[in-house]
């Protein structure tokens, strides 16, 4: 469980949100009214089977996608009808995002990768704090390496020092572990948890898998666009048994 002290403000909440595709005359929606608030300092797992809008969620709540209806906030500041630049500041400067490959720079060191946020954005690195970040995710001796020199798992861990490089309100993780081996999804896992433990990071991190939900305070469970249900203090064996009984998730509305 997460020790640090809760913030009031939701570190990330949505209400009412939706989001639709294809024929406007028949469309498929993908959000159906969602309503979510995240606490600051907590890990919460996104779940559902294929098609439910977890990675919809997930675009909508980073501002690269925008939504039909409903509203984002980020910290308590409605973020919905922001403009592009300013979604695109948003990413840059308060949500950090993990993506399931890793999207590192091939020629790039792992230092240069991390740091690369704030040169985009036009202004100078801290190299004390990249360096900081890097040890802190156990890669302080290979700032040097290239990504091509670095096992998944460590690429990985480059991919989450630099979506942490702004010191977002949220991180937010699309499968980070799914093209990683067990050994390296386990550390990663480990490393998210130690995030939101010692750091006081918010994550929101969508999988299919249950041993990487039962690292997170929280699950909630998306059935065809809808908040189906929730389960805290989940364990793997729980959220499998959950997964198996969508059905019955769906008329009670209630995870244990």
């Amino acid at each position: 469980m997460n020790s640090q002290p809760l913030n009031s403000q939701p570190a990330l909440s949505v209400h009412q949100l939706t989001r639709s595709y294809g024929d406007p005359d028949n469309p498929v929606r993908a959000l159906d009214g969602i309503d979510l608030a995240i606490p600051t300092g907590t890990f919460t797992a996104v779940m559902g089977p294929s098609g439910s809008g977890k990675s919809t969620f997930l675009n909508c709540a980073a501002g690269l996608e925008r939504p039909d209806g409903g509203r984002v906030l980020i910290g308590g500041e409605d973020v919905t009808d922001w403009s592009e630049s300013q979604r695109t500041k948003l990413r840059r400067d308060r949500i950090g995002i993990v993506f399931q490959d890793f999207h590192l720079m091939p020629y790039l060191t792992a230092e240069q990768n991390v740091a690369l946020p704030r040169r985009l954005a036009g202004g100078r690195s801290d190299k004390h704090l990249v360096r900081e970040l890097l040890t802190r995710v156990g890669l302080g001796e290979r700032a040097g390496h290239l990504p091509g020199q670095l096992s998944g798992g460590q690429q990985q861990r480059v991919a989450i020092a630099r979506a942490l490089v702004s010191q977002p309100a949220v991180l937010l993780a699309d499968e980070p572990t799914g093209a990683l081996d067990s050994t390296s999804a386990r550390e990663i896992l480990t490393l998210m948890r130690h995030s939101v433990d010692q750091w006081g990071q918010t994550v929101v991190m969508v999988t299919h898998d249950p041993v990487a939900a039962s690292y997170a305070d929280s699950v909630m469970f998306l059935v065809d666009g809808r908040v189906a249900g929730r389960m805290t203090q989940p364990t793997a064996d729980a959220v499998a048994s959950q997964m198996a009984h969508l059905d019955d998730l769906v008329s009670s509305g209630v995870a244990s």
